[in-house]
């Protein structure tokens, strides 16, 4: 008799896979995700800027204003703001992921960002610990669901107690 065992579902920012889709057409392929990560769970690709309709290559783009509510506006090019474009995005986007146990964000990305996205106002660096848009609404929406930055992959006590976690959700 042979039991049928599925890995549990992990979300993972698109760009860590090596798909070339952050905005200058590059990856950030980590190998932590491909290889270790990658045998454990089914990974789920997800770039919300890509899956919101926006172009590779494309303008960069930073968190500025505020912190508690912030645009999602050009780094180059002030008048460009794509924030109801990504707003709108994580209104449906976070509902339709219920099934996953976990998430993998890319660190310090304006979308994707954990805790470790910059936010400027006025042209200044006022914070460097906020939270990207759609992880913000992703970790609203799941409170509970284990998360991790691809920087705190390097520390081998967050990726254990990330696997642990994820397992015990699935």
């Amino acid at each position: 008799m042979s039991t049928i065992t599925t890995k549990p579902l992990v979300g993972v920012s698109q760009c860590l896979l090596g798909d070339a889709v952050r905005y200058d057409g590059q990856s950030k392929a980590n190998s932590i995700v491909i290889k270790k990560l990658g045998g454990i769970f089914e990974l789920v690709p997800i770039c919300p800027e890509i899956e919101a309709g926006l172009n590779v290559p494309r303008p960069p783009v930073q968190l500025t204003g505020s912190i508690d509510n912030p645009r999602l506006t050009g780094r180059d090019n002030a008048c460009l703001d794509i924030t109801d474009i990504m707003q709108a995005y994580c209104k449906n986007k976070p509902t339709e992921l219920k099934h996953l146990s976990g998430f993998i964000f890319k660190s310090r990305s304006p979308s994707c960002g954990l805790n470790s996205t910059p936010v400027y106002i006025d042209g200044r660096c006022v914070t460097e610990n906020s939270r990207g848009i759609f992880a913000k609404e992703f970790c609203a929406t799941y409170p509970s669901l284990p998360v991790i930055e691809e920087s705190e992959l390097e520390i081998k006590d967050q990726l254990t107690a990330f696997i642990m976690a994820v397992n015990l959700k699935n």
